[in-house]
Parts: structure tokens; sequence; C-alpha cells
């Protein structure tokens, strides 16, 4: 009874759970995916750079994105690929040819493989790699840049140690919930990933030779190839094949990591995956000003909607797929903007948001000189988990570490990589040793090794409780799937009614288990419209049972409830180190350093703003 009775005190909650706010679309998700790749990226997330031809849109404003001439600016994103050693697919199958010639028995193995280069990908493979273990990174797109822009709250960014691959800093980010609610300003830091930075400090990282304990293992090796399947045995290495240029070859390991983002492409799941989308439409313009928008401000959502108001389609197509754009000054002539659909089911057309873009800027009287790069989005989210344990460790998207209602993942993927690498490192140094001390193939895996191996992982990954979590927000997803223009800005007005600290840590998975039952509470009790109560019942009531409660009843047993505080820390199960007290302490610290990255131009305001006071009708 008691844990039936905490899982229904927590359906409000995970209302808000979905608010999660995760409009953090910037992150667009340093996602990963092996087909564009990112490392990892979505399957349907593309990017056009700004000197590849462009279609004429039909557009109903006044300014359209085909009038505007492209840059001829050389992409600098790139990773320099003569800095790091890839290894080559066909040494390897020759190598692999004369083994077999010579009826050599010695086995040749890895202790992981990890598919897919993107964040996720790269920093657990270092995480490894720090543990001792010998790992295979496999991409095809280890020298392309990561697609799209992406955002970090620097609170999250600077305790993980990197503060250095982040371009740009706001000491100050705006909400804007319509055309006449007073803007919400949040003296929360936040800054822009440099793409280019974080991609090379990761693959630097894993090639570290300092990681090398004289063996070999320790070691990271970097395949610039496509995986193309994988093969587990109950007594042997599992194996990856692998494809360069038509030439394929086969890499043996202990451990095969899937990080292929959404594409999903190794891991098994025993119901339909069945996402909704966040769809974009982004692009980083020369302008002539930035409007109402100021160099020391970014502005995390704007769902003002009047300027549709002359178009029937548009509003109509608003109506069905609400969105709000995200807006990056980058100077007094350069403004990123992004029109985003927080989640839908089916996506929202992004020729949509391309028109509404347009109409919002010509609203606004922003006049774009010159696309510098445009990118489209489509990022599956929600959705059903893969079989949790299995043989393959999945790891970032691919294991649902992305928040089911935001895009945010990166940072988490930096919090729990460590926790992952310490969890399994010490099984596969068993096994690995056994393996050398017979140094033959015929010798055979107690394969209960190999699964405890796979398991330590997937626990590591998902907790019981935090999977509870997820089956939270996940609840909260498929409300937001349905919720009007009006009633998506009643439910962010009341999460953004909360203690500060509440959703900050929210966003930030630095609640306790009773800080999100308090959260889920006071949004329902304290914070949103009362007008907006009937419809969120009504809507969330089909989802109760099989997006809640027996998802979360499933878990395993309930740990008990830790009451001491509402705030944790994830990596070190400190309950105090989040406290507001700590933690505005901290944020003070941040808004007051001197970045060198921010803009110096002052804002028009730097003081705490008060709570939109919305009335209810």
């Amino acid at each position: 009874m008691k844990s039936i009775f905490i899982i229904l005190a927590l359906i409000h909650h995970n209302i808000v759970g979905i608010l999660s706010f995760g409009v953090h679309k910037s992150y667009n998700n340093l996602l990963e995916s092996p087909l564009l790749q990112h490392g990892m990226i979505s399957p349907t997330t593309t990017i056009r750079t700004a000197n590849l031809k462009r279609k004429n849109h039909l557009m109903t404003t006044t300014t359209s994105s085909s009038s505007l001439h492209a840059s001829s600016r050389k992409d600098s994103s790139n990773v320099d690929s003569d800095e790091f050693k890839f290894e080559s697919v066909q040494e390897l199958q020759e190598q692999q040819q004369q083994r077999e010639e010579s009826d050599d028995s010695s086995l040749s193995f890895f202790d992981a493989i990890v598919c897919g280069a993107g964040p996720g990908g790269l920093l657990l493979a270092s995480a490894l790699s720090k543990n001792g273990c010998s790992v295979c990174i496999v991409d095809p797109a280890f020298d392309k840049p990561w697609p799209n822009n992406y955002g970090v709250w620097m609170d999250e960014a600077i305790p993980f140690g990197y503060e250095d691959c982040v371009d740009r800093v706001w000491k100050e980010v705006g909400i804007i919930f319509d055309e006449k609610t007073p803007e919400l300003v949040l003296d929360r830091p936040y800054g822009r990933v440099d793409r280019k930075a974080m991609k090379y400090r990761l693959m630097k990282e894993c090639s570290n030779s300092d990681n090398n304990d004289g063996d070999g293992r320790g070691c990271v090796k970097f395949y610039c190839a496509r995986a193309t399947d994988v093969q587990h045995f109950d007594d042997q290495c599992s194996q990856v094949t692998i494809v360069k240029d038509g030439v394929s070859a086969c890499v043996q390991a202990l451990l095969v990591v899937d990080a292929t983002g959404f594409a999903r492409q190794f891991v098994k799941h025993d119901t339909e995956f069945n996402p909704g989308y966040q769809n974009t439409y982004g692009a980083r313009f020369r302008v002539e000003d930035l409007g109402p928008y100021q160099e020391g401000r970014m502005v995390l959502m704007d769902y003002c909607e009047e300027h549709l108001h002359d178009d029937p389609k548009l509003r109509a197509s608003n109506d069905r797929f609400p969105s709000f754009v995200y807006a990056m000054p980058l100077g007094p002539n350069e403004l990123f903007l992004e029109e985003t659909v927080l989640v839908s089911r089916p996506a929202c057309p992004s020729k949509d948001l391309e028109a509404r873009l347009y109409k919002r800027m010509d609203a606004l009287g922003i006049k774009p000189i010159e696309i510098l790069e445009d990118e489209r989005a489509s990022i599956p989210m929600g959705g059903a988990d893969p079989i949790v344990p299995q043989r393959t460790l999945g790891f970032g998207a691919t294991s649902s570490l992305v928040h089911p209602a935001s895009g945010y993942m990166v940072a988490r993927a930096m919090e729990i990589a460590p926790r992952v690498a310490s969890a399994v490192a010490p099984h596969l140094k068993d096994i690995r040793s056994q393996l050398l001390e017979n140094e033959t193939r015929s010798f055979k895996i107690d394969k209960t090794a190999l699964d405890a191996a796979a398991n330590a992982g997937w626990d590591a990954v998902w907790p019981a409780d935090e999977r509870r979590q997820r089956d939270f927000m996940h609840f909260g997803f498929e409300l937001l799937c349905l919720l009007s223009p009006q009633e998506l800005r009643d439910f962010f007005t009341g999460f953004f009614r909360l203690p500060d600290a509440l959703w900050q840590h929210f966003l930030s998975w630095r609640l306790s288990g009773i800080g999100h039952v308090v959260m889920g509470l006071r949004v329902w009790a304290q914070c949103i419209p009362r007008r907006f109560m009937p419809p969120m019942l009504l809507k969330s009531a089909p989802f109760l049972a099989n997006r809640l409660v027996l998802p979360a009843a499933s878990r395993g047993d309930y740990a008990p409830l830790n009451t001491t505080s509402v705030y944790w820390d994830a990596p070190t199960g400190d309950y105090a180190k989040w406290t507001p007290e700590q933690y505005f302490s901290y944020l003070k610290d941040l808004r007051e350093r001197d970045y060198g990255k921010e803009d110096t131009t002052p804002t028009s305001s730097t003081a705490a703003v008060t709570k939109p006071q919305i009335t209810s009708k």
C-alpha cells in the first residue's frame, strides 16, 4: 500500500515531469546516432550548412529564406583527424585472414566495443579507459562535426569539468509566455556548447596515453567505420562486424555498448518504441540588428503567437503543434533562432516551422541579411525503454537517457558515465584475466560472467528508482503531446511558479525521491492556474495505468524513502550538496565570474524578477 500511495502521490508531479521543460532544444541534442553521425545523431536529424543549395519555399511572410544568400564560410567545426590515429579495417581483415590460415589459436579482443562516437559513446569510452579497460570505438564520422547548436546550464557543465567546451555564456535567461505577461528573467548562467571543442576534448581524453597501464589495457582505438552487426555467444567474446569502403572485418570484445542514439541499432525491444517528436527548424543569421533581443540575455522559450493570427493555415497548424522560439544573440548583428515544437505525435512538418520562424522575425522587426547555417531536427522523445538487462549495453540516447520531454542528455551522460564504467570494469578485468591465462580460442567463458558484466552496466545506467523517475516523466510526456497552446502556457506558468531550486534541480536530476513528491504536490496545489486542472486530469487519465502505475510498480522493491532532503547529488549520494542555501551561493559565484565569453552589454534588468501572476478564468 505504501508503494501505491507513493505512486499516486507522484502522478501530478509527473505531469510536471513532462514539463521538465525540456524546452532546451538547443540541446537539440548532443544526441547520438550512427547514420548522420554526430557520432550518433538522430536518424531523422539533418543539418544544412550555409553553402548548400537552398530550394525556394512558399512563405506567408515578407521575408523568406530563399531571398537570402548563403555564406561561403568554411565549416570550422570539423575535428582534425590528423591528430588522432585511426585503425585500418583493411589491416584488421588481413590480420584475421592470416590468423585463420595459420590456425593461430590465440585470442585478440577488447574489453569493450563502443558503437557510436557521439558525446555519450565518447564519455563512456573515456571512463572505461580510465578504469583500465581496453576499448574500441567504431564510428563512420569521427572527423565530422556534431550537427546542431547545443546549450547547457553552466552549473551543470562546470562541476563535470567541461567549462572549456562552452564558447558563449549568458548570465540571464528569458522566458516569455505570451504577449501580455511580463518576461520572466532567470539569473542562471547558460552557455552555448562549442561543438568542435567538445568532440575534440572527448576524443583527446580517449586517446590519453596516461590511461595505458603498459600492456595495452586502458587504451582506446578508433575505427572510422560503420558497425553493421553484433553477435553474442554463450561462452565466447561477442563479435561486431565493421565495414569501411566495402571492406568488412570483425572485432571481438567482452562487452558491446550500443551508443548509436535513436537508431537503437543493436539493443533489443520487446514493445514498439512509439515515441513523440521534438521538431525544430533553426538558423544562425547575420541580421541588421537584434530587434527586441539583448546580447546579454538568451531566450529559452517564447510562446507568443499573435503574429500568426492573420494566417489561418499557420494558426491552425500552431493550434495542433504549438511552437516557441529559442533565441541565442551571438553579437550585435548575429542571432541564432530556432522554432520548436516541444513534443508532439505525429511530428510537425518542418516547413511549417520554417514559415512560422520567418513570420515571427518579420513581426519582431528582425531583418535577416544572410543565413550562416541552418538546421532541421526531428528528435524522438519518450517511447518504450529497451529490454533491461540484455547482453548489449545501451548508453546515451540508446538507453533512454534523453529526458522524455526536453531533449536534455549530455549533462546526464557526463554524470553517470563514470559510475557505469566503475560498475562493469571489475567484471571485465576478471574475465580478461581468465582468458589471458589460457590464451586460446578454445577456452570457454562462463556465460553467467558475461551476463553479469552487462547486467552491472544496466543497473548503473538505470537504478530502479531512477527508472521510476523516467516513468513519471514519460507519463507527463504523453500529456504534453495533447495540450493546446493555452494549456501549455498554463502548464509552464505553474512550473515556473515553483521555488527556483525545485524546478531547476528537477531539470538537472538533482531531486530525491521525496523531492519529486513535494514538487508534484506543490505544482498541483499551489502553482497551476485553476482553469487548467480539468483538462490536465482528463487528458492524463488514459495514461495513468500503462505509463505510470504499472511500469513504476514493475521496477522492483521500493528502497526506504529518504525524507531528510528533497535534493540529492547522484554521483556522490550527498543529500546536502544542492540545498537552496548552497546552490544559490554557487549560482551567485557563477554570475560574478568573468568567463571571457559573455557579452558585456548591460541588460535592462539584472534584479530578481517576480514570478508571473496569471489570473485564472
